[in-house]
């Protein structure tokens, strides 16, 4: 495939080695790390799948390794410069996602970059001209050639992995007809990570009655259509099974086990894995049920919940809402002072599936939501320190910024519970604390604070754990959740 690059070609001058990379010709440059991102390359107007870029943080700088190209170029992108280096400074993983070089210091400068439209690069060199840009990913179905000449890396990580030899045998024991349908993104960081290595581990077995599907998914979930909707693919990679032309289950983003394998062999072999999230996590100090119950006390919906430490100081929810025909799965993470991080809102209703992530970082709130019908639709806010994130999740409820005083005026995110709506608000809310009280609920009695919420958008009570926070009871406009059962573990 060749493209013409419609942009001005850069007169390049030989300019003065910087002062780092002076350093580092005097052997003081520390080694660096580098690790493999999946980009788009084209050299002379034509695309080059072979070509392998590598990203390092510290300091922040691009690397381009093809056997198109005399030497290896590093791309500084703070200062916009392009040096050149040799190609042995890198030293490889045996999986080639990695690398380090202590080399760096006899690079030879050889211009400077232009940044076009974002993360585009472009410069020239050996007299080529060059194009780096974002990879959106091959879609469809496709063959095991086709996915090896686009991501080449991902062979190398299939070639140096050896799998779960129990999970392999249990795989290769599987007697009836199966489909495994791989969704993933050639694009995707996670799907690198997986997806060679189940299919290490598939071809290992080497079972004639398992029938293996690979599937492209784009970077917009979009394509193609035929398989993003009808399948509910909203999180890459995701393993189908089927049989009979029926799922039996599937595997969505991370295994449950340590490995894919592992969950492909429980699933072949009639488990279910329950997969407890990709997040970080501690010890399980807490778990418990809440019955959601309307103004009559008639029971409406029901909440699972467990509370995990973590390695900075706070704590992770995880929790599954069944109400009505609506599944809700939440993940959500806060911090020692009690401030949101992470929350991640999956929701299934029938058919149709929707997960949002919202991130944290500073004073900025992003949410990101993908459908396995509206495909991606993201938010971006400027939100204050003091911020509550509201999320289906009751057993969060209680996590609140900590401050001192009976009254705290704070603002509030509301991710949204009805499954249609894609993206929450930002409300003012005021937070009362009313001194303790003792409640008595069905997981049994409690001395708690109580503590009354205010906003635009709702107005709610919570009793609360004396220790961990977690609502023993509360109320939502007249609806009301219930502990019924409670299991403390020692932190």
């Amino acid at each position: 495939m060749r493209v013409k690059i419609l942009l001005p070609i850069l007169v390049l001058s030989g300019i003065a080695i910087t002062s780092a990379h002076t350093s580092a010709q005097n052997g003081s440059a520390p080694l660096l790390n580098w690790t493999d991102t999946t980009r788009d390359v084209y050299i002379d107007n034509e695309i080059d799948r072979a070509a392998q870029v590598l990203s390092s943080d510290s300091p922040s700088r691009l690397a381009l390794i093809s056997t198109k190209l005399d030497s290896a170029v590093v791309l500084d992108v703070t200062d916009h410069t392009v040096s050149t280096v040799s190609r042995d400074s890198f030293k490889f993983a045996a999986d080639r996602t990695s690398a380090t070089s202590g080399g760096i210091g006899t690079m030879k400068a050889a211009g400077k970059f232009t940044r076009v439209d974002g993360p585009i690069y472009f410069f020239v060199v050996d007299g080529k001209p060059v194009l780096i840009r974002a990879h959106p990913g091959v879609t469809g179905e496709m063959s095991l050639d086709k996915l090896w000449d686009t991501v080449p890396v991902w062979r190398s990580v299939m070639n140096s992995y050896e799998p779960n030899p129990q999970a392999v045998g249990a795989i290769k024991s599987n007697d009836q007809d199966t489909t495994v349908t791989l969704a993933f993104g050639t694009w995707c960081p996670d799907s690198k990570n997986y997806v060679p290595r189940l299919l290490k581990a598939l071809r290992t077995a080497g079972n004639d009655k398992i029938h293996v599907k690979l599937i492209g998914v784009d970077n917009q979930f979009r394509e193609p259509v035929e398989t993003v909707q009808p399948r509910r693919i909203t999180n890459v990679p995701t393993v189908i099974v089927e049989r009979g032309g029926r799922e039996i289950d599937r595997i969505v983003e991370t295994p449950a086990a340590a490995t894919m394998e592992e969950d492909l062999a429980a699933i072949l072999g009639g488990a279910h894995p329950l997969n407890n999230g990709r997040w970080d996590r501690g010890s399980k100090i807490a778990s418990g049920v809440y019955s959601y119950r309307d103004h009559g006390g008639n029971e409406i919906g029901t909440e699972q919940w467990d509370l995990f430490t973590t390695p900075e100081g706070g704590y992770l929810v995880h929790s599954r809402i069944k109400t009505g025909q609506l599944v809700t799965e939440v993940f959500y993470r806060v911090d020692a002072r009690r401030r949101p991080s992470i929350a991640e809102v999956t929701k299934l209703r029938g058919d149709d599936r929707t997960r949002t992530r919202f991130n944290i970082d500073g004073n900025t709130l992003t949410a990101r939501m993908r459908g396995s019908v509206s495909g991606v639709i993201s938010q971006t806010l400027e939100v204050p320190r003091r911020l509550h994130l509201s999320t289906p999740s009751i057993a969060a409820r209680g996590f609140v910024p900590s401050e001192e005083g009976s009254r705290n005026e704070m603002s509030g995110y509301f991710a949204p519970s009805e499954f249609d709506r894609a993206m929450g608000t930002l409300v003012k809310e005021i937070v009362d604390t009313k001194g303790e009280e003792t409640v008595r609920v069905p997981a049994g009695e409690f001395r708690t604070g109580h503590r009354i919420r205010r906003s635009e958008k709702e107005t709610s009570d919570w009793w609360l754990h004396p220790k961990y926070d977690f609502p023993v009871k509360g109320q939502i406009d007249g609806v009301q959740y219930i502990l019924m059962s409670l299991e403390l573990n020692k932190p």
